[in-house]
């Protein structure tokens, strides 16, 4: 199914993702923050990562490819992303699982689904500095960005 030029982009996309969620029982506990975590979520003090219940508010609102298409309902790119749901243009995802990897940055298992089928999926999303951009990464090694539509 994947030859091997798919594997090594596959891993240098998710390879930052994995580490920080993973933990090496060789290497030393991170010291506890003073910042208080998210409600909801469970601080991994072994690694950097954070288990959410929900989509972090920050990633919540509509997302499309420019204003134009944020205003047009039939977008192709158009991604509505609320705390328990996920809206692409034909599908609909659940998180399973959300790992907050760093301030801006999320790895989220889905449970989607589409026209009578259903499947899950792991994507990244990752904020821009100024919350304006999320950029999407598949397991494919494929991204797309997104600008905050207006309200």
């Amino acid at each position: 199914m994947y030859d091997n030029a798919d594997r090594i982009v596959i891993a240098a996309v998710f390879l930052p993702f994995c580490l920080s969620a993973c933990s090496d029982n060789d290497m030393p506990a991170a010291e506890e923050s003073s910042a208080a975590a998210p409600q909801g979520a469970e601080v991994d003090n072994s690694a950097t990562a954070i288990t959410m219940e929900e989509m972090p508010d920050g990633f919540h609102g509509r997302w499309d490819f420019s204003e134009t298409t944020c205003a047009d309902p039939a977008s192709e790119m158009r991604l509505d992303i609320a705390a328990d749901r996920i809206a692409y243009y034909e599908s609909v995802a659940t998180p399973i699982a959300i790992t907050q990897t760093a301030s801006s940055e999320l790895t989220v298992v889905h449970r989607f689904s589409s026209e009578g089928e259903e499947w899950e999926e792991t994507l990244a999303y990752e904020l821009s500095e100024d919350a304006e951009r999320l950029t999407v990464h598949s397991p494919d090694g494929s991204m797309s960005t997104r600008m905050r539509c207006p309200t």
